[in-house]
């Protein structure tokens, strides 16, 4: 075998192995157009180096112009791959240079079929025979030149100014890395592309003896070029590694956080999650989860509202946060909290959400007995306080109740008589039937408050409520004496609450107010309930009162369980008042009255925004007093 079929054989070879081993990481990973560009780069190399082989076996002048014809075609391939390798390997290439190289190549190509035998030569008269390698190979003897050939020699020079321009521009980015892509890619590139242009312009010239021999040359850009590849695919092994690594380290510190770890594919539809989010969920090890798989799951109360906030977070590229319930298989249901962050792609579309669910059961169990506790509790705290009001219920039921018997006994004397006055009685029907509607008002009212059950929220008038208490302590602040000035601000917002447990703060607060007022002179007791929008706040309610108020170091320990400045007090009634505010977003305090006195203010967060200027400042109340004597 001659050298130059070696030469030959080793030029194919390594090109066909290189390409055929980056077009098969171009097919795994579609994106990296680097590699499709070599592959195209190492299939232009093989036709240049056949063309150029079978140009130095010609035995004619008309084979050897067809055989360096398809030489500029094959060409035109090497510059295409060369070009395009530069410009998504590097990433700082100029457009315009590109597309200025690429198409002066092109249009090579074309004048290379369309004048004379090709791009170089447009007639041949002999041949003649040199000693290549040993071996006598056929070359140019008597020959005419194509003038288009200047049109060959722009478009080189053109791709050289591109590929020094991108090179340049990557090393003055800095990066060590950046700037070894420059010198070993760019400049094994540009090198070449002027000895391959040089050695076939001195040929043709006559001053070199020897065939244009220019695909190995760019055998040299390919082992370039497959060099950074390389060091590339063994940088993303590393990588692959360490990431492995990383996520093994994760997985174990979530693991002992409690935590089960997912990510899920949105365009496969797949979610793949750790051991102990599948046994979280109740899936078995090696199960493919869908999310259709997974929202099932999830309790049916639940469900629409956890869909809903992943698919928002998806539309929305935003991160997902949810508290939901699972019933597993075994009808097991688990408390469980998840959060996730959407992953797009280079184009913004999203393509994967990651994230981590963590089992609370034990503690929103916790929750929901001291829930139960507190209401518990809240009901002791309304039975103790209707009892101290026991007196003032009983003369509000004593009233209709001995109204509605002197009424049925003076009907009862109307109708013993034979001519019985009639519209007399209706009068008198009608006073009981009042009577009987206001009595089973304060057993409603009475009702209500010693209601035990679950919290039930509502949208109502804060003013309402502010009514209702104090036509049930009516009776109770007329015997002791105290003045009532209810200043209710108009067009109040309405408040999403528990209505009952509002009644019961209020009825603390007031008779808090009155038993601070016991030692005061009769005359002086007054209290003022307020109403109002506070900025920033909500609604504000304000009861005041003209007793002895607090001390200074006492202001915060009233609210504290069983602390109590009465006698006969439990210390738990603000107490409760104050979680049940908390609870409903606001919050409860006392202040001292600049005279004499104190005030426990609460705000509670309002429904809507009242209208601008409404229930703001003292001139937009209505003012209402009513004095029991």
């Amino acid at each position: 075998m001659s050298w130059v079929t070696i030469l030959w054989a080793m030029i194919a070879s390594v090109s066909f192995t290189l390409a055929t081993v980056y077009l098969l990481i171009w097919f795994r990973e579609r994106r990296s157009w680097a590699h499709l560009c070599f592959f195209v780069l190492a299939a232009g190399v093989i036709g240049l180096a056949t063309g150029e082989m079978a140009a130095m076996y010609a035995k004619s002048p008309t084979a050897y112009g067809t055989a360096v014809r398809w030489s500029h075609f094959a060409f035109g391939f090497v510059v295409l791959g060369s070009l395009g390798f530069v410009h998504f390997y590097f990433g700082t290439g100029k457009r315009w240079l590109l597309g200025a190289a690429l198409g002066l190549r092109l249009l090579a190509v074309v004048v290379n079929f369309s004048t004379g035998l090709n791009l170089h030569i447009s007639a041949i008269q002999s041949l003649q025979q040199v000693n290549f390698l040993g071996e006598p190979v056929s070359m140019l003897g008597v020959w005419t030149p194509n003038p288009w050939v200047r049109l060959g020699q722009l478009a080189a020079l053109m791709q050289f100014v591109y590929v020094v321009d991108a090179s340049l521009r990557l090393w003055r980015t800095g990066a060590r890395e950046s700037r070894r892509r420059a010198v070993i890619v760019g400049g094994t590139l540009a090198f070449f592309i002027l000895f391959a242009s040089g050695q076939a312009g001195l040929v043709a010239g006559g001053v070199l003896r020897m065939p244009i021999v220019v695909s190995f040359p760019f055998l040299a850009v390919l082992l370039a070029m497959s060099y950074e590849l390389s060091r590339d695919v063994l940088h993303a092994a590393q990588l692959g590694r360490e990431l492995r690594e990383s996520e093994e380290r994760m997985t174990l510190a979530a693991e002992a956080a409690g935590f089960g770890v997912w990510m899920w594919n949105i365009a496969r539809n797949q979610i793949w999650g750790s051991e102990r989010w599948l046994r979280l969920f109740g899936f078995a090890p090696e199960t493919t989860v869908t999310f259709e798989n997974l929202i099932q799951r999830i309790h049916p109360d639940d469900r629409v509202t956890v869909e809903h906030a992943v698919r928002r977070a998806v539309a929305d590229r935003s991160d997902y946060t949810a508290e939901y319930r699972l019933v597993l298989p075994d009808n097991t249901q688990r408390w469980v909290a998840a959060r996730g962050r959407v992953y797009p792609d280079t184009h913004g579309k999203p393509v994967r959400m990651m994230g981590a669910t963590f089992d609370f059961t034990v503690r929103k169990q916790a929750e929901l007995e001291v829930q139960q506790q507190r209401g518990e509790l809240a009901h002791l705290s309304r039975v103790t306080m209707l009892g101290e009001l026991s007196g003032s219920l009983a003369h509000e039921l004593n009233q209709p109740l001995t109204a509605i018997l002197s009424n049925a006994q003076a009907a009862q004397r109307f109708l013993a008589h034979d001519n019985a006055d009639l519209n007399e009685v209706r009068d008198i029907l009608k006073d009981i039937v009042d009577e009987d509607k206001r009595a089973g008002e304060v057993i409603r009212r009475l009702r209500l408050l010693l209601k035990k059950g679950e919290v039930q929220h509502q949208s109502f008038d804060l003013n309402e409520v502010v009514r209702e208490v104090l036509k049930l302590v009516r009776s109770d602040l007329v015997n002791q004496g105290v003045a009532v000035q209810a200043d209710l601000a108009p067009a109040l917002p309405e408040v999403n609450a528990d209505r009952v447990q509002l009644q019961q703060v209020l009825l603390n607060l007031v008779m808090n107010a009155c038993d601070a007022m016991t030692g005061g002179p009769a005359g002086d007791r007054k209290l003022i309930i307020r109403t109002e929008l506070a900025a920033g706040e909500g609604i504000r309610v304000s009861v005041a009162d003209r007793g002895v108020g607090l001390a200074p170091d006492n202001l915060e320990k009233v609210f504290e369980p069983f602390f109590t400045t009465k006698v006969q007090g439990m210390g738990m009634g603000l107490s409760v008042c104050r979680t049940i505010i908390t609870a409903h977003g606001g919050k409860l305090w006392a202040a001292n009255n600049p005279e004499r006195g104190a005030t426990f203010h609460f705000t509670l967060p309002a429904t809507r925004e009242g209208s601008e200027g409404e229930g703001r400042g003292g001139s937009g109340f209505r003012i209402q007093e009513e004095r029991n004597e």
